[in-house]
């Protein structure tokens, strides 16, 4: 059984369900945060379990939230909230994941046009949850661009990493390009987004569905939300056009979502990841469009 210890949460949950004891747990793929494992227990059940000590206290009761935010009736499958505290999240158990239906691609990408279908009146959350470690600021704003530079983009020239290694022209050319939003968006509504889907937070559940995980729900740019599956790729052209069948893009949206790589990118170099790499992307993306 892997070394980290249970959590007393899944023990008093296993408990009240009679589940018996835990008696095996795999580690499964994740994020950069948290420990992801599949636990079964004595009587054969399995749930997944995600689990970091060093989460801020809510960061768990707002995944929860989030998974609840997203879900849809039908198209992808969000996994069940079992329990939450401050400690862990322990969620059903959707199956191994390694295998999709014929018509995987078709479904996702129906079912994400629904849900950019979901219409706010304003940009932002009722509660600020997180990217990584980083609590974002997800404050109600009337309008797009200044939602976006004033929470997603200008915030990270705060944090110590990336005042560090972004110089003054790369800090003047991310200011420019946030003041060119406007001009280099189309006006697009608030809509319900994801967050963080990539192929990483893209799962199949056992009757080979796709099924979603790892959100971080807010009223966005639907673009914004496309950038993670232009980003890592794993998203086949059958997704595209069944999400764009549903929900028409305007032109230029692939070279648009490259914009919206540098927050992400911003990011990954505050939490150490790829930290070379991710600057000379992102410097590259700022001389294109600033």
């Amino acid at each position: 059984m892997s070394a980290l210890a249970i959590p007393p949460l899944v023990a008093s949950h296993c408990l009240d369900h009679a589940l018996g004891p835990v008696v095996a747990a795999e580690a499964l793929s994740g994020g950069i945060i948290c420990a992801t494992r599949r636990l079964t227990t004595a009587s054969g059940a399995s749930l997944v379990v995600k689990q970091d000590r060093g989460c801020a206290n809510d960061f768990f009761q707002l995944e929860a939230r989030g998974l609840d935010a997203i879900a849809l009736g039908d198209g992808w499958r969000v996994p069940r909230v079992l329990a939450c505290d401050h400690e862990c999240l322990v969620l059903e158990d959707l199956g191994p994941g390694d295998a999709r239906a014929d018509d995987f691609s078709e479904r996702l990408g129906r079912a994400w046009a629904r849900l950019h279908g979901r219409l706010g009146t304003r940009f932002g959350w009722d509660a600020d949850n997180h990217y990584g470690r980083f609590r974002m600021d997800n404050r109600w704003r009337d309008d797009g661009c200044a939602f976006y530079a004033e929470t997603r983009f200008l915030p990270w020239l705060g944090r110590p990493r990336c005042a560090a290694l972004f110089g003054r022209d790369d800090r003047r050319d991310l200011e420019r390009l946030c003041a060119r939003f406007a001009e280099l968006m189309p006006r697009q509504r608030p809509a319900l987004l994801h967050g963080d889907l990539w192929y990483g937070n893209l799962l199949s559940d056992r009757a080979g569905g796709p099924a979603v995980v790892d959100p971080s729900p807010h009223f966005g740019w639907p673009e914004e939300d496309l950038h993670n599956a232009r980003m890592f790729g794993g998203f086949d052209e059958r997704f595209w056009d069944a999400y764009r069948e549903s929900h028409p893009l305007d032109p230029g949206w692939r070279e648009r979502c490259e914009i919206l790589y540098l927050p992400h990118l911003m990011g990954m170099i505050e939490h150490g990841c790829d930290v070379a790499e991710s600057l000379a992307w992102a410097r590259a993306i700022l001389r294109r469009y600033a």
